[in-house]
């Protein structure tokens, strides 16, 4: 009986943890109708936040866990985004801009409902969602340093969740200890995936605000001149 036990505990536990990336492509690339003729470099290897912790402890009977790396998904996003207005972007090491036209740094962090930046959020009310902030900022500079456009924007929204996950989550909130290795994993899972979507389409909108801002006959006119 102990041992049975114990292995629900165990898998329960074992169940609760999701890990996974923000996806990649997740900006809806249209092109502009006028591009600017440069090349474009984000610098890979200068990450703001390389990924976020989210500790869910909705219900009294267990405790989940979810880890969304960020680095992969928000580089390919911004390249995705700066492509629409931009002939060439790439994502390489820093150390290569010599071999581009602009450089534009990324910073991209996800902030909890108090508004402090940081890589861990805790949701402990049983009732609502907390509030998640994407803070997006694209700086621009010349290969020798000169800073030239600085591009910001901000999305604060609840983590958006599916049907499938409103439902598991009450089920999972009113279970106990024995139902825990049904309910954990189907929860987690699709909690997992709430959560993936709400970064992913908050990233994206804010990427679309800042290409909107963008000055492109400024890139040009710097472009032409250095040429």
């Amino acid at each position: 009986m102990l041992r049975a036990l114990l292995f629900l505990v165990f898998f329960a536990l074992s169940a609760c943890s999701y890990h996974n990336a923000l996806p990649a492509h997740i900006y809806p690339a249209t092109p502009k109708n006028t591009k600017v003729h440069a090349r474009v470099l984000i610098p890979s290897d200068k990450i703001a936040q390389k990924h976020f912790i989210f500790k869910d402890y909705h219900a009294k009977t267990s405790v989940h866990s979810y880890k969304i790396d960020l680095t992969q998904g928000s580089l390919s996003a911004a390249a995705d985004a700066l492509a629409t207005v931009f002939d060439t972007v790439e994502v390489n090491p820093a150390k290569r801009a010599d071999s581009y036209d602009f450089i534009a740094a990324l910073t991209y962090q996800i902030a909890d409902d108090k508004g402090d930046s940081g890589e861990s959020v805790q949701w402990l009310n049983y009732s609502q969602m907390p509030y998640l902030e994407t803070r997006v900022q694209l700086t621009f500079y010349t290969p020798l340093g000169e800073e030239i456009f600085t591009g910001y924007a901000t999305r604060r929204n609840r983590v958006e969740l599916n049907n499938t996950t409103a439902v598991t989550q009450r089920v999972e909130s009113a279970g106990t200890m024995a139902l825990l290795p049904l309910t954990a994993p189907v929860y987690a899972q699709q909690m997992g995936e709430s959560l993936q979507y709400t970064l992913a389409r908050d990233l994206a909108e804010c990427l679309q605000e800042i290409v909107d801002s963008l000055p492109l006959n400024d890139f040009q006119a710097r472009k032409n001149f250095v040429k």
